[in-house]
């Protein structure tokens, strides 16, 4: 069925993409925790044409979701086959809501990812998240007010990073509320293509069953017409076979 096959797709295209995805993840959490420099943006290059992979598999699997390819082949459905597209549909609803989770993801995947690209090789050494074992040493007599002058960069790096924190959280809030708003408007318009398919293959059964009684009517005539026909030449054979003995009987007389 064709409903299996989309199924079939899109599982394939899941595992593409959960692979690109944990791909994309390892870079980020092990590769760009210990790298700086040039070597740091060449790992961010290719996480993002992974991205691009990963987008593309979610646009191709939507696309897939949203305009599956019609078996022109295929008789009008019947009732159980309604019914069981009715449950298809929902099947459908139900993958398309895992579409945009992933497409989410992606986006979420790429901010962090940008925010880090954006992230020099002295804020790393200041804020010493990713490069504990590099160390700095410093000498306070030669350097007067050093110590000051390191806790109030170290001060502003954190009001930074809480800025910085607060924007996604927003950003990430706005996100959430569009795909929300997109979800529920896919969800919607693909239901009411559902609605005029069911209404089209309705009214294609209301048609084969006018078709069918007026069928039904026309054997009933010619039932009759053959009982009519039948009486007929019944009624024939008997009167000529009356004529046929009174002859005889003349004769014979």
């Amino acid at each position: 069925m064709a409903s299996a096959q989309m199924t079939q797709e899109f599982r394939t295209y899941e595992g593409e993409y959960d692979a690109v995805k944990q791909s994309v993840r390892t870079k980020i959490d092990q590769d760009l925790a210990t790298q700086r420099g040039e070597q740091r943006k060449a790992t961010i290059r290719r996480i993002n044409m992974e991205l691009e992979e990963a987008d593309e598999i979610v646009r191709t699997s939507m696309a897939m979701l949203q305009h599956p390819v019609p078996d022109t082949n295929e008789p009008p459905p019947s009732t159980p086959q309604i019914e069981q597209m009715e449950v298809e549909g929902r099947g459908k609803a139900a993958l398309m809501i895992k579409v945009r989770q992933y497409k989410g993801e992606v986006k979420a995947l790429r901010s962090k990812v940008t925010s880090l690209s954006a992230i020099s090789n002295r804020d790393l050494l200041l804020s010493q998240p990713a490069h504990s074992a590099y160390t700095i040493d410093v000498d306070d007599d030669e350097i007067p007010g050093a110590s000051s002058s390191q806790a109030q960069r170290s001060r502003l790096l954190q009001s930074t990073q809480t800025l910085n924190k607060s924007g996604d959280r927003l950003t990430n809030s706005q996100r959430l509320a569009a795909e929300s708003e997109e979800m529920g408007g896919n969800i919607l318009s693909s239901l009411r293509m559902q609605r005029g398919q069911f209404e089209s293959a309705n009214e294609e059964l209301q048609q084969a069953d006018a078709a069918i009684a007026k069928a039904s009517v026309t054997l009933k005539q010619m039932v009759r017409l053959a009982y009519r026909q039948r009486i007929m030449l019944v009624g024939f054979g008997i009167v000529l076979t009356i004529l046929i003995i009174l002859i005889l009987w003349h004769k014979l007389k």
